[in-house]
């Protein structure tokens, strides 16, 4: 088993074109190449292989690289490949849509005419406070149906505060001008 994996790193292994010194596996050489090039672009200049991206090649020799490279074979065999002939097995009839999106005459889709009529809420971003509040206003009376600063709910109204006019208060209740009801949880 040793002479197996022996022959599989000798096989596997690859040097780096910028630096002879380091070794690594085929797989993980693109990814050093990366590290390297920024290392050395000062000192090495390499030019890239035109049938493979992991070839690179220094200046003097690129000429014959590309004369003998192992990928422009592979190139050249499918440039002058006749194209496949369609057999009986690859051939199949056109297909034609039942229908085509084109022909319709729908009106585009406005997402913001879509949210101001569904049930979705809302938030008023980037306005002026003026603003804010006619928008949080409108959106009010768009989620509820009505006019809802006129009409308050009964749950509305205990909710809301109430100002404290009586004059026989306690100390405790004139720090706070408004009483808040009371809430079981």
């Amino acid at each position: 088993m040793s002479a197996y994996t022996n022959e599989m790193d000798a096989n596997d292994m690859v040097s780096c074109p910028y630096n002879k010194a380091h070794k690594m596996l085929r797989k993980k050489l693109q990814q050093h190449i990366l590290k390297c090039r920024e290392i050395h672009k000062d000192e090495v200049e390499l030019l890239v292989c035109p049938f493979n991206k992991a070839h690179l090649i220094p200046e003097k020799d690129y000429v014959q690289h590309t004369r003998s490279c192992v990928d422009r074979k592979i190139i050249a065999h499918y440039q002058q490949s006749a194209p496949a002939a369609p057999t009986d097995e690859t051939k199949h009839e056109k297909i034609e849509p039942d229908e085509n999106w084109d022909d319709e005459d729908v009106p585009d889709y406005n997402p913001q005419l879509y949210v101001a009529s569904a049930n979705i809420v809302r938030e008023p971003k980037g306005m002026f406070p003026s603003q804010r509040k006619a928008f949080i206003k409108q959106e009010r009376r768009r989620q509820l149906g009505h006019d809802s600063d006129e009409e308050q709910s009964p749950r509305q109204q205990r909710l809301a505060p109430t100002k404290i006019t009586s004059s026989s208060t306690s100390s405790a209740q004139r720090s706070s001008p408004y009483k808040l009801p009371n809430r079981n949880r």
